[in-house]
């Protein structure tokens, strides 16, 4: 981190939407995240209410390993993304993520604030890849500059051009992660090369929003 400009990444996530930052964690730190989290991830994935909806996603791993609890709260990413928002955060959720070998369904372009909340403080997620995250396994892609605009309260949101130049395909490797405003609009694709596609994710709220006091008030 200590080689990192905050200051550009700050200017290119306020003009983008989004940052890609390689090597942000250690192959040490990637090894201990993959051990929490897939043990979690075994046991509790498709237990959702709606199961048939987000298959492979699973929330609140907070609740289940006090160490993702820690992560969420005080985990190296907290300054950063603090800096990059620009104002204090509440942390939400940590959240697995998997698009399995041959899994052809995606997600469709969306973006994480709806409705009143949509500031431009109104959260920000930090997603991390356990796997090789690429085209062919379903990888994120982000709509460039798309935060700056609003969208009608639907998902997937119609009009979205994923072939548009702005459409970013955000290929990572496990230790790289992506950060992204929770007005970017964002999508993936299914699986098809065969190879894992597994993440975690910490969202957060930004602090002055009313959801951020709501999750305080959950966490009393």
């Amino acid at each position: 981190m200590t080689d990192m400009d905050w200051d550009k990444l700050k200017a290119d996530y306020d003009r983008d939407g989004f940052v890609i930052i390689r090597n942000f964690l250690s192959a040490d730190e990637v090894d201990e995240l993959r051990a929490h989290a897939v043990p979690i991830a075994r046991e509790h994935v498709g237990e959702q209410a709606k199961p048939q909806k987000y298959r492979n996603l699973f929330k609140a791993m907070q609740n289940y390993d006090d160490w993702f609890e820690h992560q969420l709260h005080k985990g190296k990413q907290v300054a950063l993304l603090r800096h990059l928002v620009g104002t204090d955060l509440v942390g939400a959720t940590a959240a697995w993520f998997d698009r399995p070998p041959g899994e052809q369904v995606g997600l469709m372009p969306h973006v994480d604030a709806i409705g009143r909340y949509k500031t431009i403080d109104a959260g920000v997620t930090i997603w991390l890849p356990l796997d090789p995250s690429n085209v062919g396994n379903g990888c994120v892609h982000y709509l460039r500059g798309s935060h700056q605009n609003e969208y009608p309260d639907s998902i997937p949101i119609p009009g979205i051009d994923t072939e548009s130049e702005d459409a970013v395909a955000v290929e990572l490797e496990p230790g790289d992660v992506s950060i992204h405003n929770a007005l970017t609009v964002h999508w993936s694709g299914g699986n098809t090369n065969g190879m894992p596609r597994r993440a975690v994710s910490y969202f957060y709220f930004g602090a002055d929003t009313e959801l951020a006091k709501q999750q305080q008030q959950k966490m009393a």
